[in-house]
């Protein structure tokens, strides 16, 4: 109860400070009293009456200053013009600007001109003779370029050490692309660069292999850009004669397809597609499936791919004459090699026979001119053949190529009720002929059948088995007959005849008549009549 004692509090002070509030309020009264201030004048000054806005909008009038906009504008341009010619003035050490370009390719490169800037049409670094050195091969050049445009950014130009260059574009550029380096290019590309976008506008690539030239491609024009989503890279240019356009795109956060591989040559009407698949797992087994078409030939395939090798596990060719399906492996190195099983399931001979008359005589020469970079061998089967007369009814054939030379293990004809024949010999190429060596042994099974065939009256004996052996110049289409034999061997004047009459008959106008039915017939009856 003591703390509410109410004798402990003076009321009579409190009382005292509550009196003060009279703080004398008739003072503050008259302060406050309006009717002390003239608002009269105080209007008067307010009053928008009083001032003469004429005379204001006069000096405000921009028709005055007629020439004030152009004087902004070219102050501007002239602020704008003065802080893009900032690094003109910069002193651009060659060796520095070797190390910016190419610190993200890994590779050493050299400016062997000068080093020009430009701010127009945008800001950018201007080089000359630059060369990029072969990461493989010490001492070689993989590029030469003519010009080099080095875009920056327009943004802290006054920095030097500070300048970013956002893009890189090359002019006529000349790349020699040495094809037995291709494995130290592929580990040396494969590595992850922080690469800038890369154009390359009027460039050359050529090929060789070691000392000796293969091909080129020209007028190049190169694109890469690469960002956390995609990479692309799509290349146009001239090949062989023909326009190719070559298109690689990455996607890099799908899971499932992420790399797309485009290429067309416009002429030939060859377009090929490729999925290529990343690996399920730490074997490094790449899978995809590829699209090849040229006008009505088609080719679908799903592979593998593992240790520079390329196993087909199942694919399907078409085409307007033959129609099938084939399997097996193709090595790329370190020499391109290949063991292709091939199984037809039917040839339209006659379709083959019209599109093989049709070429024209260079063509025709170099039908057989097989690069000697394609090594390997081919298992070839066909399971029906469609014919007009019908007297191939399907073969099996074992095929190797070295070289440039297609050897001929084993070619096994089925010729239905005739009987069956069989083949071997190989094409031998070289700068001056293309020659098909072979021996060739025909078994007839029903001689009374074949005559009836070829319209032989008359005659019901006759050789069942024949061998045959000779030449055949694939560029100027001659046959050289060497040996015929059945129980015994030909003298050179029946064989010489047989040649003659060959040549004369089933060569006359090349193949449309080698080819020919009819051809065949009248040859075989005068041979057999003789």
């Amino acid at each position: 109860m003591k703390y509410i004692k109410f004798k402990r509090y003076k009321f009579s002070t409190i009382i005292k400070n509550i009196h003060s509030l009279r703080y004398k309020f008739s003072r503050i009264y008259k302060l406050i009293n309006f009717r002390k201030y003239n608002f009269s004048r105080i209007y008067n000054y307010t009053d928008p009456r009083r001032y003469n806005f004429s005379k204001i909008y006069k000096y405000l009038n921009v028709k005055r200053y007629k020439y004030i906009q152009i004087y902004v504008a070219g102050l501007i341009i002239f602020s704008i013009a003065t802080y893009l010619s900032i690094p003109a003035f910069f002193n651009f050490e060659k060796s520095k600007m070797e190390s910016v370009i190419c610190k993200d390719f890994k590779i050493k490169c050299s400016i062997q001109g000068k080093i020009n800037y430009s701010f127009f049409p945008s800001p950018r670094i201007k080089l000359k003779d630059f060369i990029i050195q072969d990461p493989s091969n010490v001492g070689k050049n993989l590029a030469t370029v003519e010009d080099v445009v080095l875009k920056i950014s327009p943004y802290n130009l006054s920095n030097k050490k500070k300048i970013n260059i956002t893009k890189i574009v090359l002019i006529n550029a000349e790349i020699d692309f040495d094809l037995e380096k291709f494995n130290d290019y592929r580990i040396f590309y494969a590595k992850k660069f922080n690469l800038l976008p890369i154009n390359l506008k009027k460039g050359e690539i050529k090929f060789t292999e070691g000392k000796k030239y293969i091909t080129t491609i020209k007028d190049v024009n190169f694109r890469y850009n690469s960002n956390n989503i995609t990479e692309e890279a799509s290349l146009k240019g001239i090949f062989l004669g023909d326009n190719i356009y070559i298109n690689f795109k990455n996607d890099k956060n799908s899971k499932k397809v992420s790399k797309v591989l485009l290429l067309k040559l416009s002429k030939l009407k060859l377009f090929a597609k490729a999925n290529i698949f990343p690996p399920e797992s730490d074997d490094d087994i790449i899978s995809g499936n590829f699209l090849l078409k040229q006008k009505k030939n088609r080719l679908t395939a799903i592979f593998d791919y593992k240790n520079k090798k390329l196993t087909f596990k199942h694919a399907n060719l078409r085409n307007f004459f033959l129609d099938g399906k084939f399997k097996g492996e193709v090595k790329f190195l370190p020499y391109f090699n290949f063991n292709l099983d091939v199984d037809l399931n039917t040839v339209n001979f006659n379709r083959l026979y019209n599109s093989l008359i049709v070429l024209d005589d260079e063509i025709r020469k170099n039908l057989f001119k097989i690069n000697n970079k394609i090594n390997g061998k081919l298992n070839l089967t066909a399971n029906k053949i469609f014919s007009k007369y019908t007297l191939i009814n399907s073969f099996e054939s074992q095929i190797k190529f070295t070289n440039g030379n297609i050897l001929i293990n084993q070619l096994l004809l089925n010729l239905g009720k005739f009987g069956a024949a069989d083949i071997t010999g190989g094409i031998n190429n070289n700068d001056k002929f293309t020659k098909f060596r072979f021996e060739n042994n025909i078994f007839i099974d029903n001689l009374r059948y074949f005559y009836n065939k070829f319209d032989i009256y008359n005659r019901e004996k006759g050789t069942s088995n024949l061998f045959v052996a000779g030449s055949f110049d694939l560029e100027n289409l001659v046959m050289h007959i060497h040996e015929i034999s059945n129980d015994k061997k030909f003298n050179n004047e029946d064989t010489n005849y047989i040649e003659k009459e060959f040549n004369n008959i089933l060569l006359e106008n090349g193949y449309e008549s080698f080819f020919d039915y009819l051809k065949l017939k009248k040859f075989v009856k005068l041979i057999v009549s003789e």
